[in-house]
């Protein structure tokens, strides 16, 4: 019987495993690995008093078969004024508004700071969100590379990307890195002439903050401030209705582009396979009798044999993994492979 090489192999920490490499994977930002969004839909399956809060919007109609959310929008108020009580006998102390806006503070501003700031020093008591679904933007929206447009009615229309070029870049203590929203294109950069404070970008958040008030006085959205003693105020749907009115009236030139992009950590295995190991098989097929004899002399003098799959295994000799090769690789005497196994977390 021929001397078979042993079964199982071990790897030689540093020389063959590297472990811990790190690689920046982008892809485009939304569903079906589409970088623009050319259409958005709100669902009539969410709930109005959901609705209160926020508004899912998906990429197609979301009763048809691979519809999928892709960001939600939301309007919030320090003080709460603007808020739906909904109808019949609701709780006057709860407001909608008010939570939108303290959820976002708390998430995204240093302690301390009550307001959002924009550029120029603008403080706004009110504020309309646009938070990208998280399963869209894996690790980070990648910065320099998105543009929304907006109707800011009249047939005007404002294309809005971030600053993250611009020299007075800055880091937030609490949302990450922060971008100011400014008027441009990817294609041409910043509009200069237009210094409107728009927002805010956190590409580590996937959230952009809009300023309330540049949004009433350059697009038009005559935001409704009332005290939150009735039903009927919407103002989240004002921002949802001014991005698809833009992408209704131009949907290739307005469309809602972006990227994302994700920090892969990979661990690759060398699998070294010398002239003199692995040239038999186990398979029945390569021996014959009881006593399990190489069933061709050529097969022990010159075997060939194809190598299919890689079978990675603990301490305890407990299959792991497997890798499969994409086509069989021959291996014989005069032969040595060397075979990088990968595995991403």
């Amino acid at each position: 019987m021929a001397n078979l090489t042993p079964t199982f192999k071990p790897f030689i920490e540093g020389s063959d495993v590297a472990a811990n490499q790190k690689e920046v994977v982008t892809a485009p930002l939304w569903s079906n690995s589409q970088a623009a969004l050319f259409t958005v839909f709100t669902s009539s399956a969410q709930s109005t008093n959901q609705k209160r809060y926020y508004y899912e919007v998906f990429n197609s109609q979301s009763n048809l078969q691979g519809a999928e959310a892709q960001f939600s929008v939301a309007y919030g108020d320090s003080v709460g004024s603007g808020s739906s009580t909904g109808s019949g006998a609701q709780d006057l102390k709860d407001f909608p508004t008010k939570a939108v806006y303290g959820q976002y503070r708390q998430l995204l501003l240093p302690a301390g700071q009550s307001l959002f700031s924009f550029s120029g020093g603008e403080t706004s008591e009110y504020i309309y969100v646009l938070n990208i679904n998280r399963t869209r933007f894996k690790d980070k929206v990648d910065t320099s590379t998105w543009q929304l447009t907006l109707d800011a009615g009249g047939s005007n229309y404002i294309t809005l990307i971030d600053d993250s070029g611009a020299s007075t870049t800055e880091l937030a203590q609490q949302g990450g890195r922060v971008y100011n929203v400014r008027s441009g294109s990817i294609a041409d950069g910043i509009y200069t002439a237009d210094t409107t404070p728009w927002g805010l970008f956190y590409p580590d958040n996937g959230i952009i903050v809009f300023n309330g008030k540049a949004l009433d006085a350059s697009a038009s959205f005559a935001t409704q401030r009332v005290p939150a003693t009735g039903s009927g105020f919407d103002n989240a749907l004002k921002l949802f209705t001014s991005i698809s009115g833009a992408m209704t009236a131009n949907s290739a030139s307005y469309a809602f582009q972006g990227r994302t992009s994700e920090a892969i950590s990979s661990t690759y295995y060398f699998v070294r396979l010398f002239n003199g190991e692995f040239n038999y098989s186990n398979n029945s097929s390569f021996y014959t009798g009881s006593q399990s004899q190489l069933k061709y002399d050529s097969m022990r003098l010159d075997p060939q044999v194809y190598v299919t799959t890689i079978g990675l295994y603990d301490d305890e000799q407990r299959l792991l993994g497997v890798a499969k090769l994409s086509k069989p690789v021959r291996k014989s005497f005069d032969r040595e492979l060397v075979i990088k196994v990968k595995l991403d977390y």
